[in-house]
């Protein structure tokens, strides 16, 4: 199955605004923002699957790449097609640095919701909570994604319940943001 469209098969689902759907993707710095936008990438097809993760995609910039780090937003479109309905969605990659939030906030004027990426060592840092509130200032409602779980296994090394407890206590820490940020 042919996972992309053509730009007149696109802009005939576009027709339909029901069908259009406008995500982001925030967090802290390093924790894999970019990695799993090329993984979204390749599939729908876009970029090869071996190259996940490795092609940062979205970092488009001579400076991002040199430096590891996204400094501009990068959007795509990507299709979709769920229950026989075509989507048409469109991703836009922020920044994680401090430095650039202004440029994650323009990004969330333009979305309707963020897969915050939160790795599962770290927790919730100091940006994750700047960029959760900064959503939920904007309206746009935020889906917490752990990601990075393997460091709990190969640099922890913690039992399953351990790893349990970790992740709970992160959910809870964001559950805890969206109660303190989110309106009433």
């Amino acid at each position: 199955m042919v996972k992309y469209k053509s730009t007149t098969e696109v802009l005939k689902i576009i027709k339909n605004k029901d069908q259009i759907r406008n995500f982001g993707v925030i967090a802290h710095v390093d924790h894999g923002k970019t990695t799993m936008s090329d993984s979204l990438l390749a599939y729908s097809g876009i970029i090869a699957p071996s190259a996940a993760g490795k092609a940062l995609a979205m970092d488009f910039d001579k400076e991002e790449q040199a430096r590891g780090i996204t400094i501009y937003q990068a959007n795509v479109t990507l299709h979709f097609t769920q229950k026989d309905t075509e989507y048409v969605i469109n991703m836009i990659d922020t920044p994680g640095h401090v430095d650039f939030s202004g440029r994650v906030i323009r990004s969330l004027r333009a979305i309707d919701g963020a897969v915050v990426v939160c790795d599962a060592v770290e927790g919730i840092m100091t940006q994750t909570e700047t960029v959760t509130r900064m959503a939920l200032e904007e309206r746009v409602k935020p889906v917490l994604f752990i990601n990075k779980v393997d460091r709990l296994i190969k640099e922890l090394r913690l039992t399953p319940e351990k790893m349990q407890e970790q992740l709970a206590a992160l959910v809870s820490d964001f559950n805890q943001l969206i109660e303190t940020y989110a309106e009433p």
